[in-house]
């Protein structure tokens, strides 16, 4: 296993000199659908697909139900999920209204056991016509 990446050129439009540099981009593949994810599941765990996808579906609802209600839900040997809020701050407490929150989303957290497995990933350079 190992995460792949390119080296990108880019240009600083921001400066006046407008340097040319280089970064690490990784590559993304096609996403990972939610039948090929279940049918992974089952091959390995040798479960029938519909029990897997019943739990994932199940597993998801509870999710989105805890955190909803301003729980963290945390898998040990995963990583948390979270409630976040993107809020305007007012200079008043009458201004603080429902109306300052910008945005919900749903933030995420690794844990240690896969922030380990991550900064112990091999990364490895892709061989491109420039490099």
């Amino acid at each position: 296993m190992s995460i792949k990446y390119r080296p990108v050129k880019f240009i600083l439009n921001y400066r006046e000199e407008k340097p040319q540099v280089w970064k690490a981009q990784k590559l993304t593949f096609p996403v990972i659908v939610e039948d090929a994810l279940i049918e992974y599941i089952a091959n390995s765990a040798a479960i029938p697909k519909s029990t897997v996808k019943a739990c994932t579906l199940a597993i998801a609802e509870a999710i989105i139900y805890f955190v909803i209600n301003g729980h963290y839900v945390t898998f040990d040997s995963f990583g948390s999920f979270y409630l976040k809020m993107n809020v305007k701050t007012t200079r008043s407490l009458k201004e603080c209204t429902i109306e300052t929150i910008k945005r919900l989303t749903i933030g995420f957290t690794a844990n240690t056991q896969l922030s380990n497995i991550m900064n112990k990933t091999k990364v490895e350079k892709v061989k491109t016509l420039t490099t």
